[in-house]
This record gives structure tokens, C-alpha cells and sequence, in this order.
């Protein structure tokens, strides 16, 4: 009886759209579920790069369904941008993260207003076809968009912030 409750446990929490896939020794910076999609967005990076020689510093993945990853790339390119922060709602933060590969960068944008508890009010993923399209004051310059989830994102909110 034990092990039977033991392997439906994991199977709930290997079904839960909550949870990050990263494998060790990298962390989940950011994850979500993207309905219009029916696909998942994982950005994995290792917090401390030196202790790991020879791995890169991040990963993302890109999976629809359940299906095999349709995009999967490691990097040591990581980029910030705070382009979206919006001057008309003064109590949010919006920062985007990106990771690059070749021209492209894929990034996470996230808002949080200040007011609750510093909890991810929206999250959307983002592809821009340059790092400087991903860092310039251009707003809606992305090739790319899609929603989150609310109820699936998990953040590791200190990676984040700069």
C-alpha cells in the first residue's frame, strides 16, 4: 500500500503545471505554462557559474505538448532589460531576463506590483531578433509573444532583480 501511495505521488507532481524540469546543477530562474500553445517555457541557469567549469551558465526549453523538446540551447549570454516598465502604473516593476542564441534573444518579462507582496502579477515570453532589439528603449519591437499562465509561473525572484 505504501509504495502504491508513493508512485501516485509522483505522478501528481510530475503532472503539475507548477513545477520546473532543470536539471541540476542548474536552477529554475523562470518557468510557465503558455494555454494559447499548449506548451511550457523553462529558463535554467546555474547561480554559482564558477563551481561548475565546463557547463554553460543557462538553458532554455521550449516544449509543446508532450512532445520532445522543440527548441532546447545552453548559453553564457544572459541579458537584462527593464524597456517595459510602465511610467503609468508607478508601483510596478517590469524586468525581462534573456538568454541568447546566435542573433536571437528569448526572453521572460515579469510585472509585479510593489503593493502585493512583490507577487508576479503577469509574466510573458518574448523573442527579439537582436540583443539590441532585446536592450534598446524600443517597446513592441519583439518577434514573438506569448502569455503565461499566472497560476504556472515559478520565479526565482533574487536572479531577477538586478
Amino acid at each position: 500500500m505504501m509504495r502504491r501511495a508513493r508512485v501516485v505521488a509522483a505522478t501528481v507532481l510530475l503532472a503539475s503545471p507548477a513545477l520546473a524540469n532543470c536539471v541540476p546543477p542548474w536552477q529554475t530562474q523562470f518557468a510557465c505554462a503558455i494555454p494559447e500553445r499548449n506548451a511550457r517555457a523553462e529558463f535554467c541557469r546555474i547561480a554559482e557559474p564558477a563551481q561548475h567549469p565546463g557547463k554553460k551558465e543557462a538553458y532554455y526549453t521550449y516544449v509543446v505538448g508532450t512532445q520532445p523538446a522543440e527548441l532546447y540551447f545552453e548559453t553564457d549570454s544572459t541579458w537584462f532589460s527593464t524597456k517595459d516598465t510602465d511610467v503609468d502604473h508607478p508601483t510596478d516593476l517590469t524586468m525581462a531576463l534573456g538568454y541568447a542564441r546566435g542573433d536571437y534573444v528569448y526572453a521572460f518579462v515579469v510585472t509585479q506590483d510593489k503593493r502585493l507582496d512583490d507577487r508576479i502579477r503577469d509574466a510573458e515570453i518574448r523573442v527579439y531578433n537582436s540583443t539590441d532589439a532585446f536592450t534598446n528603449d524600443v517597446k513592441g519591437n519583439e518577434v514573438t509573444r506569448l502569455s503565461c499562465d499566472p497560476a504556472s509561473i515559478i520565479a526565482d525572484l533574487p536572479s531577477i532583480r538586478p
